[in-house]
């Protein structure tokens, strides 16, 4: 009985703070209907000395969420001088989707088939995203690029230096890297891509003047570069814990667009787009030290991260209990209204019907801050699997500078 007074208590507090905070709240709150770039104006004075925006997606199955990402991304270049787009997708994937928005190939349909490897790009939203960065590019002399900042497959990443060595009249051969870290791979295996690896390394330096000749230094960088993924990937597959790896894919992930940033120069932007689980400034994915805490450390205030939520609707993911039960086909998920008791029901409350919440700011009152800055609860979101429970409780507000609630949402729309 005593467990049910305490719950009850607990409850009925939150209940309460959230309530009164709202209405505080409201003052750095800004409503909107359509998730069209002409309705961000509400970051118009936001980005100042911004240089990478972080946008944080609740859910990889959700048809808003890449919709949101293409707006975002149309605001950012018109209004703020953002030319970089960077997805949670393989850095080689991402040199593929690239030659596509600059024009070099018209075959998308068959790079996804060929050289993707994540169901949430095969959808007709990430369709539409790629046409309206494409179509950008033939209209603008200062283009948008497309990059992947992931190293967990890196097929994609063997297939562009293999271009890379044909250009430039080499008949070097590279051996291995079929597999992915999440696999077993003998330590045997485990040596032979290290050698692998080490070998091209040296073979790209020994050629260096040539090769630069052949092509250009800029080229070569990102051929190079390519091969530091290779060696990230070496890196993570000898690691003896999951855990580690974990660790290490995010902290490569911020190297990766570290590194993109560096190539395009100190003033370029870029708009990074991940799960809020590795864009927010946090500790988050399990235990993982995750990249926007990475690029919090590297870049400071000039990261700016937007975390996502949603109040009522549909997504798809695979179930919680797919690893144990093998059952990995998709399932869609429905919510059919937000619970009470939670910070998402605040920010309903403040929506007509979405919000954008200036968290950030906010935390520049002491009372908010302590407020958004302990753990609050929302609707729990998915990542390729959905959640164990329909609200989870973490430090969103304090892991991020910005939130956008979309009340309602759609599962994602398959090409095929």
């Amino acid at each position: 009985m005593n467990y049910k007074i305490v719950f009850f208590f607990t409850l009925c507090t939150t209940i309460l703070s959230n309530a009164q905070h709202t209405d505080v709240l409201k003052k750095y709150a800004i409503g909107f209907d359509h998730l069209t770039a002409d309705s961000f104006s509400f970051l118009d004075n936001e980005l100042t000395d911004i240089r990478i925006v972080g946008y944080g997606e609740d859910t990889h199955g959700t048809s808003e969420f890449t919709i949101l990402a293409k707006e975002l991304m149309h605001y950012l270049s018109e209004k703020q001088g953002f030319k970089i787009c960077i997805i949670e997708t393989g850095f080689g994937e991402g040199q593929y989707l690239n030659d596509y928005i600059q024009g070099k190939r018209d075959d998308l349909k068959s790079i996804l088939d060929n050289h993707n490897t994540s169901w949430r790009y095969e959808t007709k939203e990430f369709i539409e995203l790629m046409n309206q960065l494409k179509e950008y590019n033939q209209n603008h002399l200062d283009k948008i690029h497309l990059y992947g900042c992931e190293m967990q497959i890196v097929l994609a990443d063997i297939n562009r230096i293999r271009e890379y060595l044909s250009n430039v009249g080499s008949e070097y051969q590279i051996d291995g890297f079929e597999k992915h870290i999440w696999q077993s791979i003998e330590d045997s295996e485990k040596t032979d891509y290290y050698l692998s690896y080490i070998k091209l390394k040296k073979h790209f330096e020994n050629n260096y003047e040539e090769f630069i000749r052949k092509t250009s230094e800029r080229k070569f960088n990102i051929a190079y570069q390519h091969i530091m993924v290779l060696g990230q990937f070496v890196t993570a597959i000898h690691q003896t814990t999951v855990q580690r790896k974990h660790d290490l894919r995010d902290m490569y992930m911020a190297e990766n667009i570290q590194w993109i940033l560096n190539l395009h120069g100190e003033k370029s932007k870029a708009l990074y787009w991940a799960h809020n689980s590795h864009v927010g400034d946090w500790v988050s994915n399990g235990i993982v030290d995750v990249a926007g805490h990475q690029l919090r450390k590297v870049y400071g205030s000039a990261y700016y991260a937007i975390a996502t939520d949603f109040g009522t609707g549909e997504f798809l993911a695979y179930p919680f209990d797919a690893n144990r039960t093998n059952n990995w086909n998709f399932k869609t998920f429905m919510y059919k209204e937000v619970p009470k008791n939670t910070f998402s029901y605040s920010l309903k409350q403040m929506g007509t019907p979405n919000t954008f919440l200036k968290l950030r700011k906010a935390k520049t009152n002491p009372e908010l801050r302590m407020y958004l800055e302990a753990p609050i609860t929302t609707v729990s979101g998915a990542g390729a699997r959905a959640r164990n429970n329909t609200i989870e409780t973490n430090e969103l507000g304090k892991a991020f500078d910005a939130i956008i609630y979309l009340d309602k949402t759609n599962p994602i729309n398959w090409i095929k």
